[in-house]
């Protein structure tokens, strides 16, 4: 296991946008092949729902310059890690109420927590941060897990082979350059400051 200042940061990384971007269109390019298009166009909702709702969380306070006890920007990381594993493990498990997938989805849980754990010891956020940003990825989920019916399953090849390119990309992702939004929504938030005071109260 690697030393924990080097863990908590790859562990940061599987959260990352430039690697559950494409594992989300992944997923809605194969429930629209294999599924349907309506299937997909639901993923694609929520997950772009999910990312929305955290951007227009992140430019409001910072626009206003205000927040809810210490919620100052709620973890995006933790939002997109929600609704990306959790979307996955609804496609996967389904309704199933197996032992193996109520494990599964403890699993799922708990690595998306461990992801929001990596956000404070980074200190990119604080803990009330995290809750905020998983309620959000958490809501996604439960629009998606409402509208999904399909009892088709990925093949158990096809996940593990993603996982496992998902690993070698998270451990190659510090010396790639990669898309960072947060900035350009700070900056966006404070271009919009001197106008929205009548917003803010």
């Amino acid at each position: 296991m690697p030393a924990l200042p080097e863990f908590f940061p790859l562990v940061s990384h599987f959260a990352a946008t430039l690697l559950l971007g494409p594992f989300c269109l992944l997923i809605a390019l194969w429930l629209a092949s294999r599924v349907g298009r309506g299937e997909a166009l639901l993923w694609c909702a929520c997950v772009l729902g999910v990312g929305l709702g955290v951007a227009l969380f992140k430019i409001g306070f910072g626009a206003c310059r205000s927040h809810w006890g210490d919620i100052r920007s709620p973890s995006g990381h933790t939002a997109f890690a929600a609704i990306a594993y959790g979307g996955f493990t609804v496609i996967a498990m389904g309704r199933s109420l197996s032992l193996r997938a109520v494990l599964f989805r403890i699993a799922i849980l708990a690595w998306v927590l461990l992801i929001g754990l990596s956000r404070v010891q980074l200190r990119a956020h604080s803990w009330s941060e995290v809750w905020c940003g998983l309620a959000i990825g958490l809501l996604g989920v439960a629009v998606f897990a409402g509208g999904y019916r399909s009892e088709l399953r990925p093949p158990y090849r096809l996940a593990g082979g993603l996982l496992i390119a998902m690993l070698i990309a998270a451990i190659l992702l510090p010396s790639i350059q990669g898309f960072v939004l947060e900035p350009y929504l700070r900056q966006f938030a404070r271009f919009l400051r001197p106008h929205v005071g009548w917003l803010c109260g």
